[in-house]
């Protein structure tokens, strides 16, 4: 057989192998409520980042992802694979029965929740349990909680510490891990911030909190937001999840590699810290790399599955040449719709089964040794790193 056979074969194999198992979505967020009617374009703003119509209206259409859904897409309907069937089609359908039945084929069996995410029309944590028969547990968004504490307190120091007992709350109510946005907010070069400074732009955010405008920005204050929740995290024995790469339109992307939170891995008080990278693309070989190296450090390639697709499935394998596959977790970061979380899972796992099964090809790993891996990276990474 040639290569192209080999690795097809291999893929397959492992691809059976692990239908069975049910994956731990370490890092997704809620479904929204079902809208009266679709539009095309908040369709499609599920499956890009970008947020201007005019790139929703043109562009995302014009992407591999999108064509390549909707030829996917239109067998769940039993309808021609066009945009205007499927939005048509999935109408017609009973809102709740056929999320349960999406998520049921997107073979998930556990849903870790960042609610802090999704918007006003997204499901509370109660309407989400019901919704769907899943056993699911809560992330929570550091900035999202300490937001909703800035009028409560004068002081910064007072405003941290209080941001100290809501989580420490949070996780004695069931929460499994706490996490930054900080790469969507301030630069992910994390540096201790001067205490005057802090004191300066709290002050600023109290001014305009009383307007109404409560949104946490700028290095100064997000940065010590972020050694709060680390040292938390190290107190409680929880992950701290950490984005970094693309992943939203605020972020500035030349200031979210992974590398620049070398505080986190080197300053003694953070010795027991586990850290989750979330994403990661397209800075997947540094995450790789302190994955390798530093004992607390793991990642998932999430979103940029999906988003880059063919080239998502490269940076897997990429990812796989220095980061232990102990170290990889799965992830859809889906949020809103059903459809993204089927696709996105799909896509998890053919990635997954290529990466392996080329090592197999190359006879790096045996077939066993990358059918184990995979049942790792799917289910029991995540059930150990989180206590599940």
């Amino acid at each position: 057989m040639s290569f192209n056979e080999e690795w097809e074969s291999a893929r397959s194999r492992l691809l059976a192998d692990w239908s069975g198992v049910r994956a731990v979505d370490h890092h997704c967020h809620p479904l929204r409520r079902w809208p009266a009617r679709l539009e095309a374009n908040e369709f499609r703003a599920c499956f890009t980042e970008a947020t201007d119509a005019r790139v929703l209206t043109d562009h995302v259409p014009q992407t591999p992802l999108y064509r390549m859904l909707l030829r996917r897409l239109a067998p769940v309907f039993g309808c021609q694979p066009t945009e205007a069937a499927i939005l048509t089609a999935r109408h017609m359908l009973e809102p709740a029965r056929y999320a349960r039945e999406l998520l049921e084929r997107s073979r998930t069996g556990m849903m870790l929740l960042d609610h802090g995410f999704g918007g006003p029309d997204a499901m509370t944590v109660e309407e989400h349990r019901a919704a769907l028969p899943i056993p699911q547990r809560e992330i929570v968004r550091v900035e999202a909680l300490a937001e909703g504490l800035v009028t409560r307190h004068r002081r910064p120091e007072d405003w941290l510490d209080s941001v100290r007992a809501a989580l420490e709350q949070a996780v004695h109510g069931g929460a499994v891990a706490v996490k930054t946005i900080v790469a969507y907010r301030a630069s992910l070069r994390l540096r201790w911030p001067d205490h005057g400074t802090v004191r300066a732009e709290y002050a600023a955010l109290r001014r305009r909190a009383r307007g109404g405008r409560t949104r946490l920005s700028g290095d100064p204050l997000c940065h010590s937001l972020v050694f709060v929740a680390a040292e938390e995290c190290v107190r409680l024995g929880v992950p701290l999840q950490v984005h970094c790469g693309l992943g939203d339109m605020d972020a500035d992307l030349a200031e979210s590699s992974p590398l620049g939170i070398r505080t986190l891995l080197t300053h003694p008080r953070f010795a027991d810290l586990r850290i989750v990278l979330l994403h990661c693309y397209p800075f997947h070989r540094e995450a790789a790399y302190l994955c390798s190296v530093h004992p607390g450090v793991f990642m998932d390639l999430s979103l940029a599955i999906p988003l880059a697709a063919t080239d998502g499935a490269a940076a897997l394998r990429e990812a796989l040449g220095l980061c232990p596959w102990t170290k990889l977790l799965y992830a859809t970061d889906a949020s809103r719709l059903p459809e993204l979380f089927l696709i996105a899972a799909d896509l998890q796992r053919e990635a997954l089964a290529g990466a392996l099964g080329g090592l197999v090809v190359r006879q790096w790993l045996t077939l066993e040794e990358a059918r184990e891996a995979g049942r790792m990276v799917l289910a029991a990474n995540a059930r150990q790193l989180y206590a599940l």
